[in-house]
């Protein structure tokens, strides 16, 4: 690996890669990349609340706004997910404010 630091020029060599700190990522990229983490912590999501539905709950640790809530999703609507964490408790949670799912027991 060579990593161009300098204004020099460099030649071409098939066995390499030049990486140029100069050459920022661009903001599609970036959002592309944010819009497939988006997507897998959907549909890791949905499958979480299918194994409710089918009687196999899912007890998981989540992340929101930097604080953790510990529960079991069971039910999700376009813009919140509804969360059972005692005995009668249910946690309203929007999907926005989501930064991560962990699994902690099937």
């Amino acid at each position: 690996m060579f990593i161009n630091t300098v204004n020099s020029q460099v030649d071409e060599v098939p066995q390499q890669k030049i990486y140029d700190s100069r050459d920022s990522k661009t903001k599609k990229e970036t959002q592309s990349t944010l819009n497939k983490l988006k997507f897998l912590e959907e549909r890791k999501l949905n499958n979480i609340i299918e194994m409710y539905k089918k009687n196999r709950p899912v007890l998981c640790n989540l992340i929101v706004k930097g604080q953790e809530i510990l529960g079991i999703p069971y039910h999700k609507d376009k813009s919140k997910l509804f969360v059972k964490t005692g005995e009668e408790r249910v946690e309203e949670i929007y999907l926005n404010d989501i930064e991560d799912i962990i699994i902690i027991k099937f």
